[in-house]
């Protein structure tokens, strides 16, 4: 039993390994962006781009690697998730900006904690933080056939990867915003982390403006109708870019948390397709009258002509 359960560590910690190796040799690949939408990482000069992807790679690994020394892990990630998932965002901010600066930067918890975008991740910690986690201890987890199956019997390398790739990237997202919230009033640090162009403070605004539009979007619209759909976006890292894909998921129990703006969105989608299947009975049934008058009251009509001009020319 005992060589059993080594083996099955020794596998996990290889998974572990083979998957974040990939990972990260793909953020030398983050620089194109093939994806709609904004994103908070475009704001960053390419190099710097791969430092922060960089980072987040290796805080997410080290991370999981800690977990994984625990008795129990899955049970750690399950009981712990938010304390981990928001100390992992913490700690990437800090060694991020400690890159830049040469020294310790020492980021509150309580601002992370508060920041809008941080708020928004939390709402899906589970599919973004966990289920990775657990799919790497265990594929046939029931954290994940709960939320894949039956279109994913099983997690993948090629899977986990992907939802990794995301969560990276949303870590990363999570980052910048932060940085531009409570940071960007520092103009050098703007010159050496942004590109050219955010420099001014017109064009810095407008980007700002167009992610938390885009971030409330999500959170109140975009978010309840994926849950109500049974789908979930990803970002996924490609040596040609970063691009956005759709996949199932099953958090229909997720519905049943919604309050206020997002519940009223599921209801508004649902008035929507209430009116729109009894628009197209009303099509139906209008093109089913216009074919019955067309075939049977014009068609008896055209007959009597026809029948009159025939008795006409026998006279």
């Amino acid at each position: 039993m005992a060589e059993l359960i080594l083996d099955s560590s020794v596998n996990v910690n290889e998974r572990l390994a083979t998957i974040f190796s990939r990972v990260l040799y793909k953020t030398n690949f983050g620089n194109k962006k093939g994806t709609q939408g904004v994103l908070s990482l475009d704001l960053l000069k390419n190099d710097k781009k791969r430092e922060l992807l960089t980072i987040a790679t290796t805080r997410l690994e080290k991370t999981y690697t800690t977990i994984l020394s625990d008795k129990n892990p899955q049970q750690t990630i399950n009981e712990k998730s938010e304390r981990l998932f928001l100390y992992l965002i913490k700690g990437t901010c800090e060694d991020f900006l400690t890159k830049q600066y040469g020294y310790k930067i020492h980021v509150p918890m309580y601002q992370v904690k508060k920041l809008l975008y941080t708020k928004s991740l939390l709402q899906d910690k589970e599919i973004l933080f966990q289920t990775p986690f657990n799919s790497i201890l265990d594929p046939e987890s029931p954290t994940f056939t709960k939320l894949y199956s039956p279109i994913y019997s099983s997690a993948s390398n090629t899977l986990i990867e992907a939802l990794i790739d995301n969560l990276i990237i949303e870590i990363s997202n999570c980052t910048i915003y932060f940085l531009m919230t409570k940071w960007s009033s520092i103009y050098a640090l703007r010159q050496t982390l942004y590109k050219v162009k955010f420099l001014s403070l017109r064009n810095f605004e407008r980007f700002r403006n167009n992610l938390v539009w885009q971030l409330n979007v999500k959170t109140y619209i975009e978010r309840p109708i994926e849950l109500y759909n049974n789908s979930f976006n990803i970002y996924v890292l490609r040596v040609n870019g970063i691009y956005r894909r759709k996949i199932f998921a099953n958090r229909s129990n997720d519905i049943n948390l919604l309050k206020n703006l997002p519940l009223l969105t599921i209801l508004l989608v649902e008035i929507r397709d209430f009116l729109v299947s009894r628009f197209d009975e009303l099509i139906y049934f209008v093109s089913k009258g216009v074919r019955f008058t067309f075939t049977s009251v014009l068609g008896q009509f055209l007959g009597l002509i026809w029948r009159g001009i025939i008795e006409g020319l026998k006279k």
